[in-house]
């Protein structure tokens, strides 16, 4: 693989799709973040100002969060925000 990339594989609806660990560990990562402050995937798109179709490609690997979203999961991850209060009101990626 170019660049010294590993590659795992993801089952996704029954295809084997390469994947980079690298994307793995970030969905993974967001999904457990989402779990750990006891979320639905709607309640956390609502409080990160996105659509649930992003929070589930990311959460599948599908996608990754722009550096402006980045932002907001770490914002939202490092402190405690106000049920209903949104952090960002443009970071879909």
């Amino acid at each position: 693989m170019p660049g010294g990339m590993s590659v795992a594989s993801a089952d996704l609806t029954g295809v084997q799709m390469p994947v980079t660990k690298g994307e793995t560990m970030e969905a993974e990562n967001i999904r457990t973040l989402r779990h750990n402050l006891g979320m639905t995937q709607e309640e956390f798109a609502h409080r990160l100002g996105i659509t649930v179709a992003t929070v589930n490609r990311w959460e599948n690997g599908h996608n990754s969060p722009t550096r402006l979203a980045r932002k907001a999961l770490g914002d939202l991850a490092s402190q405690r925000v106000h049920p209903g209060q949104q952090l960002n009101n443009s970071i879909e990626g």
